[in-house]
């Protein structure tokens, strides 16, 4: 019985010490999912944002040299906590505004897909990013 107690003891300090590592794991890397090596620029009517944890998702319609629409995807990998303390608020980027992900890194798997911490209005002013002026 003494033994069946210690054995139990040892899986469960087992299991707990293996929990770190789950998480470690759920949380993806930039450079593993994005190339760093490329950086492309993309401009584009944006259709949608999701303003939520763990990191905000820009949708946007970019049309291409041969005058077709398509439909990409960017992250910043910034979160709306860091952008409240910030100053930002959702409402600072309305849908349909043409936006400029600038010195972007597409996805290796080649999807219209990309991550930028730089994000600018047609006009060049930066949005979500530093601190917002007043």
């Amino acid at each position: 019985m003494k033994y069946n107690k210690l054995k139990m003891t040892a899986c469960a300090a087992a299991a707990l010490a293996c929990l770190p590592l789950l998480q470690a794991n759920a949380h993806h890397s930039i450079a593993g999912e994005f190339d760093q090596e490329v950086t492309i620029q993309l401009k584009g009517v944006l259709t949608a944002f999701d303003w939520a944890n763990p990191h905000l998702w820009y949708y946007f319609d970019v049309t291409n040299a041969n005058g077709q629409v398509e439909k990409w995807q960017c992250t910043t990998g910034t979160n709306p906590n860091r952008l409240l303390r910030a100053g930002w608020k959702k409402e600072d980027l309305v849908i349909g505004s043409v936006v400029v992900f600038d010195n972007a890194n597409p996805a290796r798997d080649s999807s219209n897909t990309c991550y930028t911490p730089n994000i600018a209005l047609e006009d060049g002013t930066r949005i979500f990013s530093g601190r917002r002026e007043q």
